[in-house]
């Protein structure tokens, strides 16, 4: 088992993973907008766990996952009164659980070409409102509906908001797959889920889901910064070559976040002999920074070289060439349709790109913690 197998194995073992409840009519598009935010087949039927009456956990097994779905199975007209009872049975029963067992945040979808809002569904928001629990009204499919609608919609809910004397609600258009055009909405909705879920579980949605690559660079950057940020202060320890040491095993927790990051964690065995590439000419990278690095801090400190600064700057700097070049790497993989490549041309692509990347970043310079601020 490589170095990076066993680091991802502790990672994914140590998020805290949210569950989010998915709340709606029969035909609401459920489904539809869980698989557009986290990808693949989550929410396909029969993959789910029946967990009650009212409601299928994906997976529907219990190992270890980023985010736990449970999905309405919905409701037909008439049988309301029925679903709403097992909503608040199942609600109640999961608040009597340990606190990672219970639900943490729910979306509560309505169909926008139904063009209702109605009593039975202030109701149940009222309810989620009353025990707590973090909300997000979605209108899906609302390319179905038109604008006056979507208008007499929102003003309804608003309405029923005042009357129930309900905090300000969270409302948010999507169509996750529209007829025309690209689907819209769904990267704010992440956001927002992101923005309301208690900030111990975000750091596992922001893996899990697939719709918003902006947000994973970002965690991905701030995995890099507290990454550098210790190899500088590693920088004053007065022992030949114990920074970029310390660096080598900084990447490789550094790198194996990335990639569950991404999503990559079936990629490890690559990613580790790329990675194992790159460390194999890590002293001649040092060498050939260090000259430059003892000028530059020389300069700065008007001639008086501190050796912890530019031993710390060394590291940090090799930390946030490999950092960038892995989040570049897995962006550029995220954005492509890699189905049906083999192995080889996996091993090959990543490698690639990988030289790419790492020759855009190899003129980095990270000479003072205040330069980790100016990462993209």
């Amino acid at each position: 088992m490589g170095r990076l197998k066993e680091e991802l194995e502790k990672v994914m073992e140590n998020l805290a993973s949210p569950n989010i409840a998915v709340i709606g009519r029969t035909g609401a598009g459920k489904s539809t907008l869980i698989n557009a935010v986290f990808g693949g087949e989550l929410a396909k039927t029969g993959t789910g766990l029946p967990v009650s009456d009212a409601f299928i956990r994906y997976p529907k097994d219990d190992r270890k996952v980023p985010v736990v779905i449970y999905d309405s199975a919905g409701y037909e007209m008439t049988k309301e009164e029925k679903f709403k009872n097992d909503v608040f049975e199942f609600l109640d029963q999961k608040k009597s659980e340990p606190i990672d067992k219970q639900i943490h945040l729910v979306w509560y979808v309505i169909h926008a070409g139904l063009k209702r809002f109605e009593y039975f569904d202030a109701q149940i928001i009222q309810a989620l409102k009353q025990r707590g629990l973090p909300l997000i009204v979605i209108l899906s499919q609302t390319d179905l509906a038109r604008a006056v609608e979507i208008y007499e919609i929102e003003k309804t809910i608003k309405t029923y908001q005042s009357e129930y004397k309900l905090d300000k609600l969270a409302i948010l258009q999507t169509s996750a797959n529209p007829i025309i055009g690209e689907p819209f909405g769904v990267k704010e909705l992440v956001n927002k889920t992101v923005d309301l879920l208690p900030e111990l579980y975000t750091e596992a949605l922001i893996i899990q889901q697939k719709a918003n690559l902006k947000l994973k660079r970002q965690t991905a950057i701030n995995y890099i910064k507290v990454a550098a940020s210790s190899c500088f202060a590693a920088g004053f320890v007065p022992i030949p070559l114990a920074t970029p040491l310390a660096a080598i095993g900084t990447q490789t927790v550094l790198c194996t976040k990335i990639a569950a990051l991404y999503g990559y964690a079936e990629w490890v065995e690559i990613i580790d002999e790329v990675g194992g590439l790159t460390i194999s000419s890590i002293l001649t990278y040092i060498a050939a920074g260090a000259a430059d690095l003892i000028a530059t801090v020389t300069t700065a400190f008007g001639g008086g070289v501190i050796l912890g600064s530019v031993s710390g700057g060394i590291a940090a700097t090799y930390i946030v060439t490999l950092g960038l070049t892995y989040t570049s790497v897995f962006e550029k993989l995220s954005e492509q349709d890699l189905s049906g490549s083999g192995i080889e041309e996996l091993k090959e692509l990543i490698k690639k790109t990988f030289r790419q990347e790492f020759q855009k970043y190899a003129s980095i310079k990270i000479l003072y913690t205040g330069d980790l601020n100016d990462l993209e």
